[in-house]
């Protein structure tokens, strides 16, 4: 396992549901272990101070309730989480498992558990003296006032917990970072590349599956120590197969070449959010169909989405503006995300299960104008394809004659060439 591995392997374990509640497992055992440590520090006759009686009552009502409020608040999220995959689209449910305010709640009752029935084994062993009791008492009293403020931040996360607003919202932060990461490094640090050589000898995977992540900076070291070009093939998000190689090699790599350039990539079998940002749209795409699904039948989801994902699509192209796209490794050869196939990602379903809906597809050619307007070079032409297709879609959808005139209209006042109508044809044959 390559270092890409264990760093991406040990960013995903970070983010797991049960890591925060281990973690804060993990630290309850370390403050009940070291309290009589801790207690001989103290001044003497500070358990004068305080009555302690009252440390074991406090502890076994810790242990009492908060194993109840843990399995309750678990119960909750996995309700929530069925939910948001049911009003969404079951691939943004890692993103609701990642929510830190669940997480922290969750851990808070669940670390104040283990600390409360811990202490009370402490306690009825004779493990803790006078002094160490006292340090418990503190530490008591710092888990209550915990447990208080993550009970009212929990009670006011429940209010939209799994809700489809925030779904979309979480894919707009991924989708964000995702893009922001890519306009930072558009070639991965390598030669710009647009299109594929041929004659070059393909390094094909050894498993069939997602590309997940690239170490490009490892790639481009190869490339040095055995004097040739590479060309990357498969960027994150590609699916990876005999028929679609991982790279292309400006000549013949022996066996070991091979599998030190495959350590290279994370192959599994699903998409990630991470470095995949096409990935993000088409989950934002699945809930705005879903949305629109004669079942559910809620278009103003889908606007919600389209404005959603005009909004990623513009800060990436500005971002790209600012970059500067610096060249570091000069033997490795990558290509670009396509900004056809990121709008196809973020509209093509939109517009294909919204056709015959008049506000759903004006609000859909409004957000390829304006991001053709605001970013010609990289969406104009793109941008006018998918207007025109879209338009197409709705010649055939629409029943409603007026509806049609009306959509044809925004689009020329937009600016989009607006195709022969066959419905207009038929009329006048």
């Amino acid at each position: 396992m390559g270092p890409i591995h264990l760093r991406i392997l040990w960013s995903r374990i970070r983010r797991t549901l049960w890591f925060t509640p281990a973690l804060y497992a993990v630290v309850a055992l370390l403050v009940l272990s070291t309290a009589p440590l801790v207690g001989r520090m103290l001044p003497s006759g500070v358990n004068n101070l305080i009555g302690l009686d009252g440390v074991y009552d406090l502890l076994d009502v810790l242990s009492n309730s908060l194993l109840a409020v843990s399995i309750f608040s678990l119960g909750i999220m996995v309700s929530s989480l069925q939910a948001a995959a049911g009003a969404a689209t079951p691939r943004a449910r890692p993103l609701l498992t990642e929510d830190r305010t669940a997480q922290n709640a969750i851990s808070t009752f669940l670390g104040g558990f283990i600390y409360g029935i811990v202490g009370l084994v402490g306690l009825s062993t004779n493990y803790y003296g006078d002094a160490a009791k006292v340090v418990l008492f503190v530490v008591t009293c710092a888990v209550i006032v915990a447990v208080i403020v993550a009970l009212i931040r929990w009670i006011a996360r429940l209010s939209n917990l799994g809700d489809v607003s925030e779904v979309i919202d979480l894919v707009e932060r991924a989708a964000t970072r995702s893009f922001q990461a890519d306009a930072a490094e558009p070639w991965l640090g390598g030669v710009p590349m647009t299109s594929l050589p041929e004659g070059r000898f393909a390094v094909h995977p050894v498993r069939m599956g997602f590309v997940q992540a690239v170490n490009s900076d490892e790639l481009a070291a190869l490339a040095e120590e055995w004097d040739i070009d590479l060309h990357l093939a498969a960027r994150p998000g590609a699916y990876s197969d005999p028929n679609r190689p991982l790279l292309l090699a400006s000549r013949a790599l022996d066996e070991e070449q091979r599998d030190a350039a495959r350590a290279c990539f994370v192959i599994g079998g699903q998409r990630t959010f991470e470095a995949d940002p096409r990935f993000a749209m088409i989950v934002l795409s699945e809930t705005a169909s879903r949305a629109l699904s004669p079942g559910i039948n809620d278009p103003g989801t889908a606007i919600d989405v389209i404005g959603t994902s005009s909004r990623v699509l513009a800060d990436w192209a500005k971002a790209l503006d600012e970059a500067k796209g610096e060249v570091r490794h000069r033997r490795l050869h990558v290509g670009r995300l396509a900004p056809e196939d990121v709008l196809e990602d973020a509209f093509r379903w939109i517009a294909r299960d919204g056709a015959g809906q008049l506000e759903v597809q004006i609000r859909l050619q409004r957000a390829l104008a304006s991001l053709s307007a605001g970013a010609p070079q990289l969406f104009g032409h793109p941008a006018r394809a998918l207007s025109e297709e879209a338009l197409l879609r709705a010649e055939q959808a629409m029943t409603h004659d007026q509806d049609l005139d009306r959509l044809r209209a925004e689009a020329a006042r937009l600016g989009f060439r607006c195709p022969d109508s066959p419905r207009s044809a038929r009329s006048a044959g």
